[in-house]
């Protein structure tokens, strides 16, 4: 249930295709994200509050596709280093607080036990605090304790920088560093998982990565993280991660970047994703109810896209069936990396594109147990077990 009167409306409007049942569906799963920037563009003087004309997402747009629980990246610019890097990481998480305090009857923090299942009862998006990149922090483990108390409830040990506690999995790629945990990096671990604390893998190198899992008695975690075996980059997770993933009893949340989901990238490529953004902004105002002209014209448009080789929503999918056939479906996510990221893939342009995702998951053959842990269910069971039970 969980959800508004817009999706009530949308599925009316996708008539047509109620035999697949994907909208009542996708109505009635528990939908999660693990990995949105919206406070980047905030910071940056950006709308969330209010539709927004640029970006992939803001309060309607969660409402309208369907969201019940968004990650929400505290993520600070490279330039900023120091006091004035942490300064940055406190304004964001405040930002975030005062929007929710101005729009409750939208968004509520989850940050205890039972405020998930009591702001999804009360057909809310709960937000959870999430840091990306433990810079800030200065490795220092008082900061660590201060951000749990601000309400911080995932924390990314690294983003593109290496620290001298846990190396990033751009700087192992390169060898620029032998990698790993140092000893203060595995104290850390500790740390979080005593708190109860989701310990976010992603951006992690490789060998970081097996330093957590041998650290941390709680499922392992990874926000944003797609498949290495269909695409050769180095943020991407291995299938023996994968499968340590699924014997913790953890997640991994697909990752949407055309980057890190096809192989082909090229600057043609990405003038050519440009243009379909924009064709898919065009059609979402032609039709705003989205109807079965709409349906019509968004299937010959993400098929006119793959003839040319453009990353789709299906090749989003196909990371999705990697990770399921690697790890189970019970071990599967989505971590969009919206907002943060500046090219999407044709027929996943932003949030309220999530439906889409629903019906070609069902389209896969993926049965409707199996498309509500990956929406997530799969998520809310780790939280449950690192945050709320932890």
């Amino acid at each position: 249930m969980y959800r508004s009167l817009i999706i009530l409306i949308l599925c009316v409007s996708y008539a047509p295709l109620s035999a697949q049942q994907y909208l009542p569906l996708h109505s009635s799963a528990i939908v999660a994200d693990g990995h949105n920037d919206i406070l980047w563009r905030v910071m940056s003087g950006g709308e969330m509050e209010s539709r927004a004309t640029t970006g992939h997402s803001d309060l309607p747009r969660f409402r309208e596709g369907g969201m019940d629980i968004q990650l929400f990246s505290i993520w600070v610019p490279s330039e900023k280093t120091g006091d004035d890097a942490w300064q940055f990481a406190l304004d964001e998480i405040d930002s975030l607080k005062a929007i929710a305090a101005r729009n409750p009857a939208a968004l509520q923090l989850a940050t205890k036990p039972g405020d998930m299942d009591r702001i999804l009862s009360g057909g809310k998006l709960a937000g959870v605090i999430a840091l990306e990149g433990g810079r800030c922090i200065d490795g220092r483990r008082d900061r660590i304790l201060e951000l749990y108390r601000r309400g911080l409830r995932s924390f990314g040990l690294t983003w593109n920088h290496s620290s001298d506690w846990a190396s990033c999995s751009k700087d192992e790629s390169t060898g620029k560093v032998k990698g790993g945990l140092s000893e203060k990096g595995k104290s850390f671990v500790r740390l979080l998982d005593s708190l109860g604390v989701l310990i976010d893998l992603s951006h992690l190198g490789e060998r970081a990565f097996w330093d957590v899992a041998a650290n941390s008695s709680h499922p392992l975690f990874a926000s944003h993280s797609a498949s290495k075996a269909l695409r050769d980059h180095h943020r991407n997770l291995t299938d023996a991660q994968l499968r340590a993933v699924a014997k913790s009893g953890g997640v991994v949340m697909t990752n949407f970047f055309p980057g890190f989901i096809v192989s082909n990238m090229n600057e043609k490529r990405v003038k050519r994703l440009r243009e379909f953004e924009k064709k898919a902004a065009a059609l979402k105002k032609k039709h705003p109810k989205r109807g079965k002209d709409y349906m019509k014209e968004y299937d010959r448009m993400v098929a006119a896209a793959k003839k040319e080789g453009i990353c789709t929503i299906d090749d989003v999918v196909a990371h999705i069936d990697h990770a399921v056939r690697i790890a189970g479906a019970e071990h599967v996510g989505l971590g969009s990396d919206f907002d943060g990221i500046n090219l999407t893939p044709v027929g996943l342009n932003d949030v309220t594109d999530l439906p889409m995702l629903t019906r070609s998951l069902m389209k896969k053959g993926y049965s409707a147990d199996q498309i509500r842990g990956i929406l997530g269910g799969n998520f809310l069971r780790v939280w449950r077990a690192v945050v709320e039970n932890g």
